[in-house]
């Protein structure tokens, strides 16, 4: 992304100065979507000292950009957008580990078929509507099935699994996290996969709160340019009906 951010720095800085001497009164508003968002975040902080006034709108902003402390210093400029469960906003080195290690222990400590597990919860997952709720607070509270928590078990100590697999962590990296100030477009109903009509509500948010996968039929779903649209509407026509 740096590399990326740099080489369109290069391109467009002459014209830039063209542009403000023209017209002198312009303020410079950087957005983008995705891996863009990082791009264009990192782009806002080469751009910052020049462009005093510059703002920088990143939608899907990818979960690991900055590091914490340089994240921090930009929430006066960079604003990052995430939709309720977006994957790719929580998607980092760490984030990653924790998942893994997490699918490790279901390994180690369920007896069931793994096939069986994984047929029943992709079924749960496609039919049923209701699945995560997003409180007010941004902590997200899942609905676990019965079936499924009745089929762990706690086993030997010895499992083989766990003596076969050998976890790494990346400690000694600098973590990177979501950058400026981050608006977390929430859902205030129980969705599902094929839910229709989900009403979203805003909320300021912190990187903390992106740092591990949310497992859910919407991960990805959420990343599409098409659920950002949907929830920044109805956002803004929830905010203008209170207004009015």
């Amino acid at each position: 992304m740096h590399s990326a951010a740099k080489y369109i720095l290069d391109d467009i800085s002459i014209r830039l100065v063209d542009i403000f001497t023209k017209y002198p009164d312009y303020t410079l508003v950087l957005c983008g979507y995705s891996l863009g968002a990082g791009i264009a975040s990192i782009l806002a902080i080469l751009l910052k000292s020049k462009y005093p006034h510059l703002k920088c709108y990143g939608i899907a902003m990818p979960g690991a950009v900055l590091s914490e402390d340089l994240a921090v210093a930009t929430r006066h400029f960079i604003y990052s957008y995430v939709v309720d469960v977006d994957m790719i906003a929580r998607a980092s080195i760490r984030s990653l580990e924790h998942l893994r290690d997490r699918i490790i222990n279901a390994l180690h400590t369920c007896n069931r078929s793994k096939i069986r597990l994984l047929t029943m919860t992709l079924v749960q997952a496609l039919t049923k509507r209701r699945q995560t709720f997003h409180s007010m607070n941004h902590q997200t509270q899942t609905l676990i099935d019965d079936s499924l928590t009745n089929s762990v078990t706690t086993t030997d100590g010895n499992s083989s699994i766990s003596q076969a697999v050998v976890t790494f962590h990346s400690d000694e990296r600098e973590h990177l996290v979501i950058p400026g100030t981050i608006i977390h477009l929430y859902s205030t109903e129980r969705v599902g996969l094929f839910s229709r009509k989900i009403s979203y509500r805003a909320g300021i948010s912190t990187y903390n709160q992106f740092c591990q996968f949310i497992v859910h039929p919407r991960m990805w779903l959420d990343h599409f340019p098409a659920s950002y649209s949907t929830a920044l509407t109805d956002v803004i026509e929830n905010y203008d009906q209170i207004s009015s």
